[in-house]
């Protein structure tokens, strides 16, 4: 099967989506190298999003420092409408959502590519750390060849025809690689900060109760047999899993929480054992495979992958865990992969 982790396309004209950091510069300064008809273009987000100005201008210099075009294209409405409603809206029914996943297929990769794509660019190249593969079935997408920085769990659910034009400059190189490059070429990011990974909120609690003010009521903590233990201080405060913050000591601790029941505004914790699941079928799946298949299943981003077997199923995609697995928060996404390429994934349904 062919695999071709350097999708190119040197007869087009491709715009980098440019955040101002080191990776969309680095990213933006090797196609320029390779003798690409390269422009940059950066998200504007609107209020929602601090630091909108200093990322547009360490863009535009970056650009400048390349001698390549640079647009800011306001995609602010829709940042609005496709990542923070829905992502405070998960937290107050206590879900944990990945905000990230849903931003990547729906907006950078979704709303703003089509945007760029009007301005004439056939194809947008971002700084994630990804590799692609193509065979007679389509356009894969693949893990980075730096283990540490691989961002494929968050680009999962872009389907295979944005994956056709979109390309990763930066996927067969490490960081360390990345940033030698950047200083080497004195470009403005070169010592430039990690963005964050939620890039909208440095308080998120503040931010969902902003909304939804009953997500920061107090309630009930109970255990498993409906126990009240003590008062939780709003379910945006939790997620399940977490064991820090919870304000409980005594016999059956240490605790963690359980779940979360937004109906009831109620937190519910028990011990570590009890997270462990052997099975789960995600909602709002994606499958790219024709049956069931042997694969690795990663419940978040920094966890470990898990040998499964998932199966197609009616309302969604059925894993069966070769051994208990824990960190199945509801709403967070499962990502499955055979070997380096994602094959599939879907979001961890509400017990």
């Amino acid at each position: 099967m062919p695999d071709d982790t350097h999708i190119q396309h040197p007869d087009t004209r491709i715009a980098v989506a440019m955040s101002g950091g080191v990776d969309s510069s680095v990213a933006a300064a090797l196609l320029a190298e390779a003798g690409r008809d390269v422009f940059g273009v950066t998200m504007v987000l609107g209020a929602a999003r601090t630091g909108d100005a200093d990322d547009v201008e360490l863009a535009r210099r970056a650009c400048a420092a390349l001698g390549i075009e640079h647009i800011a294209i306001d995609v602010s409405a829709a940042f609005e409408s496709l990542v923070i409603g829905p992502f405070c809206d998960a937290y107050a029914a206590g879900l944990t959502p990945n905000p990230c996943v849903w931003c990547n297929a729906t907006l950078k990769l979704g709303v703003f590519a089509e945007r760029v794509f009007a301005l004439g660019a056939s194809h947008l190249a971002t700084g994630h750390y990804a590799r692609l593969a193509s065979d007679e079935s389509g356009v894969w997408l693949k893990r980075a060849a730096d283990a540490a920085k691989d961002q494929s769990y968050f680009l999962h659910r872009v389907p295979p025809d944005m994956l056709a034009r979109i390309e990763f400059p930066l996927g067969g190189l490490t960081k360390a690689e990345v940033r030698a490059m950047a200083a080497a070429r004195s470009l403005p990011a070169a010592e430039h900060r990690e963005s964050q990974e939620i890039c909208f909120s440095n308080d998120h609690v503040a931010l969902v109760t902003a909304r939804h003010s009953e997500a920061g009521m107090p309630g009930p903590i109970e255990d498993l047999e409906g126990t009240v233990l003590g008062t939780h201080r709003g379910i945006a405060r939790y997620t399940v899993g977490q064991r820090r913050g919870i304000g409980l000591a005594g016999p059956g601790g240490p605790y963690r929480v359980l779940g979360i029941d937004a109906q009831r505004n109620a937190v519910i914790v028990g011990p570590e054992a009890s997270l462990a699941r052997h099975e789960v079928v995600l909602t709002d799946a994606i499958w790219r495979l024709d049956g069931p298949a042997h694969v690795s299943a990663q419940v978040r981003y920094r966890s470990a992958p898990v040998p499964a077997e998932a199966t197609p199923v009616v309302g969604g995609l059925h894993v069966a865990f070769a051994q208990p697995t824990t960190g199945l928060a509801p709403g967070q996404s499962v990502v499955l992969y055979r070997g380096s390429r994602v094959v599939g994934g879907g979001h961890v349904p509400q017990a």
